[in-house]
This record gives structure tokens, C-alpha cells and sequence, in this order.
């Protein structure tokens, strides 16, 4: 169970700063370091993450029409990363005492080896 909550907790930590790209990295910074997409190159169709990066732009001024129409599924997305995020810092609190806990245990049973 631990391992699994701390595999969830890094991966919102990503999830975090993906939200958060939009607000600190202007777009054409950031555009830079997205590569082609490999799929649209091969098949000259986009896939279903193409306008992905736009998009949360777009959300991230308020233009959710903009969004959808760069994405359909971006709102979607967006919102379960954002709702992922503030589910893991409602978490985070209790968790930490936890991963005391379980250290302050697993220090006191090595002491006693």
C-alpha cells in the first residue's frame, strides 16, 4: 500500500507541473521542447493527444472553447489531472504522518537488532 501511494504521489507531482507549465513557461518556450508528433508524421492524421499542450494553454487563459476546438478530450483531461492534484494534497497530510510512522518504526525495531 505504501509503495503504491508514493508511486501515486510522484506522478501527481508531474501531473502538478504539467498544470502548472502554463502559468510560468510562455508558449513558444516551452513549444520548443515538444516533439513531432510520430503518429501525424506517419499517417498525416493527428493522434488523440495532438493539440494536447495548445489546449491547456487555451484552459489555462479561460478559453475553453479555444481548448475544445484545439482538443475535445483536453477538458476532459485537464480536469482529471486537476482533480488528481487536489485529491493528492487533501491526501498528502495524513500520508506524511504515515511514512513517519512506519519509519519511526521500522528506526525503532533496527535499534533493537
Amino acid at each position: 500500500m505504501l509503495v503504491g501511494l508514493l508511486v501515486w504521489f510522484v506522478l501527481s507531482v508531474g501531473v502538478f507541473i504539467m498544470l502548472l507549465l502554463p502559468f510560468v513557461v510562455p508558449q513558444h518556450q516551452l513549444a520548443q521542447f515538444i516533439p513531432e508528433c510520430n503518429w501525424q508524421s506517419q499517417f498525416h492524421k493527428p493522434c488523440a493527444f495532438c493539440g494536447m499542450s495548445t489546449a491547456f494553454y487555451a484552459i489555462s487563459r479561460g478559453d475553453f472553447v479555444q481548448a475544445h476546438r484545439l482538443n475535445p478530450l483536453s477538458l476532459y483531461i485537464y480536469s482529471i489531472f486537476f482533480l488528481n492534484t487536489l485529491f493528492a494534497v487533501i491526501t498528502l497530510k495524513p500520508s506524511t504522518r504515515l511514512v513517519k510512522n512506519i519509519t519511526a518504526t521500522l528506526q525503532r525495531d533496527s535499534a533493537f537488532s
